[in-house]
């Protein structure tokens, strides 16, 4: 905070300025964030019920659902959450202009490029979740045992990744609109459905059921708000959507097909020693980013264009 508060003084802001206690706009903001707080957190309350639910299941499956949300969070954290925050000022721009063509648009950039990156994020979770797992926790009580059933709960995560990813541009197109009643509507929908599968599915899978559930529930609350917003905007691009994803998904599949073949005489070689257990997962990651790149500008993915043409504005950016 301190940092920041630094950067903002030299760019003008400063904190020692006379101000009313009381502004119109506050109460605005207010009004609008209450809502607001319920819809954004519907991920997190499906968690909460998961380990609820877990606590009646067999001891460990609490810390099975727990380990594995960690891993997937890394992902939704970095990529999901920060570009939907990062495109809020636009779409609230367009929306406050009445610009709904430049708003579809927008909308239809960001759902791609997270498609684009939470897509082969998953498929890396699903194939390499026993030896992500195992490199990261599997030491002391943590035995592979528990490997086993944390990579278990993670790949069922790892299915809603996308959903997960895409509900949170959605969310941010209804708060552009300063329409945060939806989403609340949508994720009262999504919490019912989410206890009712869980309690459908703990008893034949246990806590992968739990994890499954949640996934399913975020599908059904990411289709939901797409419905939603695409009434209220008339269409959202869904063509040019659906085109870009089916690439990502076939990207993906080259990129998960190589690593699973190189897996099945890798992984068992690395187990004897923790380094070269690391050596292989890092290697599969960064030679999973080379081929998922290499198969996007094969299969002409507008999404790795701009991601590269980011970089480079980024790297080349002026320093002041």
């Amino acid at each position: 905070m301190a940092l920041q508060i630094i950067v903002m003084t030299r760019k003008g802001f400063h904190l020692l300025v006379r101000s009313p206690l009381y502004h119109v706009a506050i109460k605005r903001i207010a009004l609008l964030m209450t809502p607001a707080v319920f819809g954004a957190a519907v991920y997190q309350m499906n968690i909460i019920v998961g380990r609820f639910l877990a606590s009646l299941l067999p001891e460990g499956s609490v810390s099975y659902l727990y380990y594995a949300d960690r891993l997937v969070q890394f992902p939704l954290g970095v990529f999901a959450i920060a570009l939907a925050t990062a495109v809020l000022p636009s779409l609230s721009r367009q929306a406050a202009a009445q610009d709904m063509d430049g708003l579809r648009q927008s909308y239809a950039y960001a759902l791609k490029l997270v498609f684009f990156i939470s897509i082969p994020a998953m498929t890396g979770l699903i194939i390499l979740r026993e030896p992500i797992v195992k490199l990261l926790f599997e030491r002391g009580a943590f035995d592979e045992v528990t490997t086993q059933r944390t990579a278990e709960a993670l790949v069922y995560y790892a299915f809603g990744l996308w959903a997960f990813s895409g509900a949170r541009i959605v969310i941010a197109a209804f708060y552009a609109l300063q329409d945060t009643k939806t989403p609340v509507k949508v994720a009262v929908v999504s919490l019912l459905a989410n206890i009712t599968l869980s309690v459908m599915l703990m008893g034949p899978m246990r806590h992968g059921g739990l994890a499954l559930a949640t996934s399913l529930a975020s599908a059904v609350n990411l289709l939901l708000l797409t419905r939603a917003l695409r009434k209220r905007l008339g269409g959202i691009n869904g063509r040019d959507i659906v085109r870009s994803v089916f690439r990502s998904s076939l990207s993906s599949a080259v990129m998960g097909g190589a690593i699973a073949a190189g897996a099945l005489w890798a992984v068992p070689a690395c187990e004897a020693n923790p380094w070269y257990l690391l050596a292989w997962v890092v290697g599969s990651v960064a030679g999973g980013v080379i081929l998922y790149g290499g198969c996007a500008w094969l299969f002409r993915c507008r999404e790795f264009d701009a991601l590269v043409d980011l970089v480079r504005t980024t790297v080349r950016r002026p320093r002041a």
